[in-house]
């Protein structure tokens, strides 16, 4: 029996549940609505292709219980540092795929107050433990000796997280890789 056969009442009826199954169908496409589409959440950091030119070999790093991947390049020969001290370092910061992001050039006014260039010598001044930037460098900069080089791969939860950084160079989910070169320790 078609619908032009039905009566009104019921015609109208079945016009109602087409409409709402129509609009549940569209609503279950994503189409950009107020959540938008699912967020696939953050990667496996050991599934991804790091870029060649990184020199990331996971296999020879050690992973800390936060699930930072840390490699010493250079032992240094100096006082080891810890939470709460004032060190200065050199950096270098790149997506996995090899897209700088951060080479340490910021001016002075963008600093956080916890980390800043200093005018005198241009070298980062950071207390390890303040958490006025990313949680992996605080994590990543305990235990390093001064004179020093340590490579980090930073996952998302201790970088920038799910909504990437405030600037938009790196983007939610984004797993990080950093070379840090720590000069001095503050007494």
């Amino acid at each position: 029996m078609s619908c032009s056969r039905l009566p009104g009442r019921r015609r109208a009826g079945l016009r109602s549940v087409a409409l709402l199954v129509v609009a549940s169908a569209v609503g279950s496409l994503g189409c950009g609505g107020e959540n938008g589409p699912a967020d696939p959440g953050p990667p496996d950091v050991e599934s991804l292709v790091f870029a060649p030119s990184l020199g990331v070999d996971l296999s020879r790093m050690t992973l800390l219980p936060s699930g930072l991947y840390v490699r010493d390049l250079v032992v240094g020969g100096g006082e080891r540092v810890g939470q709460q001290r004032g060190v200065r370092f050199n950096y270098q910061g790149w997506l996995h795929d090899g897209t700088p992001v951060d080479q340490g050039m910021y001016p002075i006014n963008e600093f956080s107050p916890g980390a800043f260039v200093s005018p005198f010598d241009g070298e980062v001044y950071y207390l390890v433990g303040s958490g006025q930037t990313i949680a992996g460098w605080d994590v990543g900069l305990e235990g390093m000796r001064v004179g020093g080089e340590r490579q980090l791969v930073i996952p998302p939860q201790l970088a920038f997280g799910a909504r990437g950084s405030p600037d938009g160079r790196v983007p939610g989910n984004a797993v990080l890789v950093y070379v840090l070169e720590l000069t001095a320790a503050e007494p």
